[in-house]
């Protein structure tokens, strides 16, 4: 995991390989093999529905501010509140998400709470974690806690892209806080977090773990902060009822027509021809 702004900052993570192969595995001549493999294959079918019928009445209340995608999936007991975007493929269930929270493409929520203002990027699973006000959550993360063991994420804090927190003890992470790496108990947690404060200290050069920072902490900081910011206000999370629309607001009058591939016979696999005429 690599995260650089030349001549500002240069933030570096490589992943031990030996813990890795259990999420993901590549070999040659066989499919990707590992957790992650798993957990998207199980909940495939789920999708399936959603490209089978043109109209699919939504099973939970949606505000007027808000905006849930035609091609997200939603289970029961799932709360949306004001000014939530939520993308398309992406799928919740039993979430709460709080006010301004956005849960962007290919998502998973699950047994989860969201506070409020919170950003869910691309690719990124959260289950059986409840996550503080203004977390960032980097795509691609997964984010696992058990029933029993829940994950707790402070507010204010930053989980970067590609993280790994899988726990079987309750795990809380302090709020302002910033994540990397594999974490599976409290030993990982030392080597593989910082509070925002003490890396804005940072003017040369940090080693922890297989992290190292290069560069100034805090322009790192400020820049993830205002890249936060800019998601949040693009995304309509301040919307007003009067202005600062986004995303959440304006997705509303959105018409889909899916085109999809012929599903059996001879052209199986192939995309029928259309044309459009005003």
């Amino acid at each position: 995991m690599w995260v650089r702004n030349p001549n500002e900052f240069n933030f570096l993570y490589r992943y031990p390989t030996d813990r890795l192969d259990n999420y993901i595995y590549f070999a040659a001549g066989v499919p990707p093999q590992g957790i992650f493999i798993d957990f998207i294959e199980g909940r495939k079918e789920a999708f399936q529905r959603l490209f089978n019928s043109v109209n699919i009445e939504q099973s939970v209340p949606i505000p007027g501010s808000a905006s849930l995608d035609r091609f997200a999936v939603v289970k029961p007991k799932t709360h949306i509140d004001e000014n939530v975007l939520v993308a398309q493929r992406a799928y919740l269930q039993n979430a709460w998400l709080g006010k301004g929270a956005n849960v962007q493409e290919q998502c998973y929520i699950i047994n989860s709470r969201l506070e409020g203002f919170d950003i869910t990027a691309h690719g990124a699973k959260i289950i059986e974690a409840d996550l503080g006000k203004n977390v960032f959550v980097g795509f691609n993360s997964f984010l696992r806690g058990q029933p029993e063991s829940r994950l707790t994420i402070g507010q204010e804090s930053i989980i970067m892209p590609h993280t790994i927190i899988e726990i079987r003890k309750p795990l809380v992470i302090p709020e302002g806080h910033l994540v990397w790496g594999l974490v599976t108990d409290s030993k990982d947690i030392e080597v593989n977090s910082i509070s925002l404060k003490a890396l804005s200290k940072v003017e040369s050069t940090l080693s922890m773990g297989n992290m190292l920072f290069e560069g100034s902490g805090a322009g790192f900081v400020s820049a993830f902060k205002e890249r936060i910011h800019h998601i949040l206000e693009e995304n309509g999370a301040f919307f007003n009822g009067n202005d600062k629309k986004g995303h959440a607001q304006r997705n509303q009058n959105i018409s889909f027509n899916t085109i999809q591939p012929y599903p059996k016979g001879d052209k199986e696999g192939l995309y029928p021809s259309i044309l459009i005429q005003p």
